[in-house]
């Protein structure tokens, strides 16, 4: 179970899926001043804790991840998690951009993304290497029973 390269994959999926639960996705700025960082208020982060649907598509996808991780023996089952994951990876990245835009249009402020930006991108990278490994291996089973 854990010595496959995909349990290392979706682990890392639930891992930045925990992650993004806390750091923060993007800064709203005013977009008619620009002050020095030092004197700046504090801009308004947002977190994807703070919106309650983006919140439970991360939990979504955290937990298929984890679920996927013990379906070990079900590959063909593993591999539609992962593909249902990466479904909801895309909402979610979706729904961050179109959120951002919304809400930089309609206060007059300027968005600066930070790092909970790529988490998202980087998760999609880990679920596909995990799907794409998952299939190596059912692949590697049928040839196996085929020389039987």
């Amino acid at each position: 179970m854990f010595q496959r390269i995909q349990t290392i994959f979706l682990l890392i999926s639930f891992a930045i899926s925990l992650i993004l639960l806390k750091v923060p996705v993007y800064h709203m700025v005013d977009a008619m001043t620009t002050p020095a960082p030092e004197t700046a208020s504090s801009p308004k982060s947002f977190v994807v804790s703070g919106n309650a649907l983006l919140m439970i598509l991360n939990c979504a996808v955290g937990l298929l991840s984890l679920f996927a991780i013990f379906l070990y023996k079900s590959r063909n089952l593993q591999a539609r998690l992962c593909n249902l994951g990466l479904l909801l990876v895309c909402v979610l990245i979706g729904l961050l951009f179109f959120l951002a835009d919304t809400m930089s249009s309609s206060m007059n402020q300027k968005v600066e993304y930070g790092f909970g930006t790529y988490l998202p991108l980087i998760q999609l990278l880990f679920l596909f290497l995990a799907g794409i490994f998952i299939r190596r291996d059912e692949e590697l089973v049928r040839s196996a029973n085929r020389l039987r």
